[in-house]
């Protein structure tokens, strides 16, 4: 046995127990956010900029990232990896509903892994070799329009890509917030683990919802908005140098 097999082994509990608590805390409460956040595309520019805006003047931002969100994201990742490669589902043989979702979690954690690292290379990465940064913004440029940007460089074949992915990690969530009920002994019985499928099934509609109309507002409903997106005369006179203002 390799040492890495008999880490994983000897510590196969407080792993387990880290992967489950990650994967909702602080995880899926990111997702949660970030969903909702860009479902305000679709409400309006004013209002998508206004929370992007809230969210980067946050103190201590950067080591909120990746304490926060990146770490635990690449824990949950590796370690999900690790069970999907040793799991074996046996949905074929019984047909259950619970090993239809087992089976599902591990086919919807692939594609939302393989979806979140193109997401992130698209968005947060490409400018380190010479693409377009779509995480900057100016007086010219809102964080609305910087966005749009991103989609706009996308053929309609990648953005239903991302919405397979969106699918794929909503689902995902949803039914890892069951299992983690049940991990963590939340759920004790039959009636409350049908509650908690019914809440968390609700739950995953809601943040779908948001995923969908937050594709629609940065895509299709962009053009609409675009206008209204744009600095005003006196938010542009403001970011001039003062000399341009005074006419000098």
């Amino acid at each position: 046995m390799t040492d890495s097999a008999s880490f994983l082994d000897r510590h196969h509990f407080l792993l387990r127990r880290l992967h489950s608590l990650t994967g909702v805390m602080p995880v899926g409460v990111f997702l949660i956010v970030h969903l909702y956040t860009n479902s305000t595309a679709f409400v309006n520019p004013a209002k998508f900029d206004h929370e992007v805006s809230w969210i980067h003047d946050l103190p201590y931002l950067t080591l909120i990232e990746w304490c926060g969100i990146i770490f635990p994201l690449m824990f949950h990742a590796a370690y999900g990896v690790v069970i999907a490669m040793t799991g074996r589902s046996n949905a074929r043989q019984y047909g259950w509903t619970d090993n239809w979702r087992y089976t599902l979690q591990r086919i919807t954690g692939w594609i939302a892994l393989v979806f979140i690292v193109v997401h992130l290379f698209h968005f947060r990465l490409r400018h380190w070799i010479g693409g377009a940064n779509y995480q900057a913004v100016s007086a010219d440029e809102t964080p609305f329009l910087a966005t749009v940007a991103g989609f706009e460089s996308l053929t309609f074949l990648w953005v239903l890509l991302y919405a397979i992915g969106l699918t794929a990690s909503v689902y995902h969530f949803a039914n890892g917030l069951c299992t983690f009920c049940i991990t963590w002994g939340i759920t004790i019985n039959d009636r409350s683990r049908r509650g908690m499928s019914f809440a968390a099934g609700g739950l995953g509609v809601v943040m779908l919802l948001w995923g969908f109309l937050s594709l629609y507002g940065l895509t299709a409903g962009a053009d609409r908005e675009r206008e209204s997106a744009k600095p005003d005369s006196h938010e542009t006179a403001l970011s001039m140098p003062v000399e341009s203002r005074i006419g000098g």
